[in-house]
């Protein structure tokens, strides 16, 4: 079990929609050589509304693609098509994977969205990380924002803009952290127009995820 911390990030009486812990614990975490760190699942996953084709655990959502870019860049065999497939993948590959808000609220409308999070309680991702036993550890966050949020987890600093490996030495471990294109469907937004319009920019997301598979 994980602790979570007491400071709440962007607080707001306004913004109290859909509160809800995360619905989650931890995977992996102890073994890994390898972390998935994200923020929070969409609210439907909280409530246990989930839609046709969601499925329940990380990355779920029908509209994410994380998993499908993991399969083609990992050129797996079977589709990671449910829980226990994906689970027994990361156990595989010595994959672990955590998201780093406890709970949270959103703004109406209840958006899945960075900008829709209000309330944010972060767990405490100094005392998971001494969970894991090996002294070197790479972290793939799923987002700036998701790398943002760990900085403030831990009061670590590197650069939130770069998308190449970056190396920082935290609580006696040596992180590799990556921060990765995003796996929704406007991953694309804030590249140069030029590679936006190409056919072939999806390549450069699946270029950067084949290296989880890369120990």
């Amino acid at each position: 079990m994980y602790k979570k911390m007491s400071k709440v990030y962007r607080k707001s009486e306004l913004h109290t929609f859909c509160h809800a812990k995360h619905p989650y614990e931890p995977f992996n975490i102890a073994e890994a050589k390898t972390l998935i760190v994200g923020n929070t699942p969409p609210a439907r996953f909280a409530k246990k509304e989930l839609q046709e084709g969601d499925v329940d655990w990380y990355y779920g959502s029908r509209y994410n693609a994380f998993w499908n870019i993991l399969q083609q860049s990992c050129e797996c065999e079977q589709p990671l098509s449910t829980k226990e497939k994906r689970q027994n993948f990361f156990l595989e590959n010595e994959i672990g994977i955590f998201d780093t808000i406890d709970e949270c609220s959103r703004a109406k409308g209840c958006g899945a969205s960075d900008g829709d999070l209000y309330n944010i309680v972060l767990i405490d991702v100094l005392t998971l990380l001494k969970q894991n036993k090996h002294k070197t550890l790479r972290l793939f966050f799923s987002g700036r924002f998701v790398a943002e949020l760990f900085q403030k987890a831990t009061m670590s600093k590197f650069d939130l803009r770069s998308r190449e490996m970056q190396q920082i030495e935290l609580d006696n471990k040596i992180l590799e952290l990556t921060i990765l294109y995003s796996p929704s469907p406007s991953w694309a937004r804030g590249l140069p127009e030029v590679i936006r319009k190409d056919p072939k920019k999806n390549e450069i997301r699946l270029d950067q995820y084949r290296h989880i598979c890369k120990c």
